[in-house]
């Protein structure tokens, strides 16, 4: 399989490849649809972008690679960087070589990036710029409690900052509203978003960023890598005699990470079997809460990625069978 390593970037991106005669290419592509398709149209059968992950810089060149059914695989430049070793020097048509290097020695790990739907792709632009005026209207009302304490306040000042606040809380509602008939107007999003929201603790805001955040629970399949995302998941850290235990990574998704702590923390006070857990945990085995936070979230996300499999809803009534009772063939 013909590689095609690519260094992203907002303006045009660079292309290394290895042509037939068997050596090293680099060619400079616009970053402009009729540039890119010019590209595409070009390349032979049975090839494969890889690209590193750079936002919205690939998202046209992965929408347009999917139409003609070329195979792309975007890969975090954290994991390009720990894989090739050390290295000295930097520019963009070394970077692409790179990148191709990785794909060419890494090629029965590449995995398939596929461009989301246009409902998920507009929930996610959607959810970032929410994202960006709840930020706004922290800040500000952070700065309207630190007036306060002011011996002297502007009116003008004040009345401006209360409006501002007042104008991003309905663009957050408005936006929410969006999200919400979108989801509602969509049967495959609508369902996960019902089923998501029938496990305790969580709300609808979480199961909107989870849905955003994994493709609808398809591009991150299973709970353990999705709490690989949000760094939750616990990874054994042990060598010879030294053995430290398990911990999770500080790489992951911070705000997912967060709800799913609130959405931990609400299922403590709504969910009878995380509260009696909590309690065994916490308060006679002396764990630390955080620890405890952290179980919650990935037996929430265990619980959630199974009703989705089965496209269930919660049932509280549900018992567990025993494994010991069956029968063995």
């Amino acid at each position: 399989m013909q590689i095609y390593g690519i260094d992203l970037a907002s303006e045009k991106f660079d292309v290394s490849f290895i042509d037939n005669r068997g050596i090293a290419r680099h060619i400079v592509v616009r970053n402009r649809k009729a540039q890119i398709e010019r590209f595409l149209d070009k390349l032979p059968d049975g090839c494969r972008i890889v690209a590193e992950h750079t936002g919205v810089y690939g998202d046209l060149l992965l929408k347009l690679a999917d139409i003609r059914s070329i195979p792309v695989s975007y890969v975090s430049g954290y994991e390009i960087r720990h894989s090739i070793g050390l290295c000295r020097g930097k520019s963009d048509p070394m970077d692409a070589a790179r990148i191709r290097e990785y794909g060419e020695r890494h090629m029965d790990k590449l995995e398939d990036t596929h461009f989301p739907s246009d409902t998920v792709y507009e929930l996610r632009e959607l959810y970032a710029t929410r994202r960006m005026f709840v930020m706004q209207r922290k800040q500000l009302l952070t700065m309207v409690r630190c007036d306060a304490h002011r011996p002297d306040r502007s009116a003008t000042a004040q009345d401006m900052k209360q409006d501002m606040i007042q104008h991003l809380s309905d663009m957050i509602a408005s936006i929410e509203e969006k999200m919400a008939g979108m989801i509602d107007d969509d049967p495959e999003l609508s369902k996960t978003s019902e089923i998501a929201q029938s496990v305790p603790g969580i709300g609808p805001v979480t199961a909107t960023e989870l849905i955003i955040k994994t493709g609808n629970f398809k591009r991150v399949g299973t709970a353990k890598k999705c709490a690989t995302l949000a760094g939750i998941a616990p990874f054994p850290n042990s060598t010879g005699k030294s053995d430290k235990g398990s911990h999770v990574s500080h790489m992951g998704d911070k705000q997912l990470k967060a709800l799913l702590f609130m959405c931990a923390n609400s299922a403590i006070l709504h969910f009878e079997k995380m509260r009696i857990y909590k309690m065994k945990k916490h308060e006679v085995e002396h764990k630390h809460i955080f620890v405890v936070l952290n179980n919650v979230a990935n037996r929430l996300l265990k619980i959630l990625y199974a009703l989705i499999k089965k496209g269930e809803m919660y049932d509280p009534k549900y018992l567990q069978a025993d494994p010991r009772l069956k029968t063995q063939v």
